[in-house]
């Protein structure tokens, strides 16, 4: 990695330990500066701007995700259904390694309203993920496992229906009340059924992710980093 390179992903990492702990909101370039010893020159060669860095993390997390998904897809024994499970499952965006991003996220790009930052996202992940898809569903059809009539575009869809479960799973942290069980279990029984309808998967067969695990993860966002930016919330709990 060259010099230049270098000081560049060092800002990164203390952008994102800033954001983590201070939360983007109150982080300022300044702090930034302070942590690294750097003049406001070193850090605009890299960086127009603190939005700048916000989108180069994402960037990160859709490569970092992106590379996950493919090594879960690769070392997955099972049928294609458990393949496409295998993508969402622990190893997609909501994971418990980036709860902190997640907290950021629905912060910044949702609470926040920042709409280019979540769109950003979205699409590097639909783009950089669309092919291991792609490839799964025509293996699925070949193997008679999918019945889908359209294989060229079902795993688009597929794709889109999970960025739309990201979107409704990250606004049940940002309503006025946290979201209960229940409520994610609606949530995931509908992308489920709707995504085995796409493939025309055998019923059963696709499982997304467990429901108790994102129960906890959720649980974990919103303590961690939801409560305390919500205080006519804050004796309120994920219900078990």
């Amino acid at each position: 990695m060259k010099k230049g390179e270098r000081k560049k992903a060092e800002i990164l990492r203390v952008a994102e330990e800033l954001f983590y702990q201070k939360g983007y909101e109150s982080t300022t370039i300044d702090d930034i500066l302070e942590v690294l010893g750097l003049s406001k020159g070193g850090f605009y060669h890299h960086f127009e701007s603190k939005e700048a860095l916000l989108m180069s993390i994402c960037e990160e997390k859709a490569l970092s995700t992106h590379e996950a998904i493919r090594e879960a897809v690769v070392n997955c024994p099972g049928q294609c259904a458990d393949q496409i499970n295998a993508m969402f499952d622990k190893n997609g965006l909501w994971r418990g390694d980036r709860s902190d991003f997640l907290g950021l996220l629905i912060r910044v790009g949702y609470l926040g309203g920042n709409l280019l930052l979540r769109e950003h996202l979205k699409r590097r992940l639909f783009e950089l993920c669309l092919p291991i898809v792609d490839e799964i569903v025509q293996k699925g059809v070949d193997s008679g496992e999918f019945l889908t009539p359209y294989p060229g575009g079902a795993g688009a869809l597929v794709l889109q229906l999970g960025a739309s479960l990201s979107d409704q799973i990250a606004f049940l942290l940002t309503g006025k009340e946290p979201p209960n069980t229940a409520k994610i279990l609606e949530y995931l029984e509908l992308y489920r059924y709707a995504i085995e309808q796409i493939l025309g998967a055998p019923f059963g067969s696709i499982d997304l992710y467990q429901m108790r695990y994102m129960a906890d993860l959720l649980l974990s966002i919103y303590r961690k980093h939801l409560e305390r930016g919500m205080p006519a919330q804050g004796e309120a709990r994920l219900q078990a």
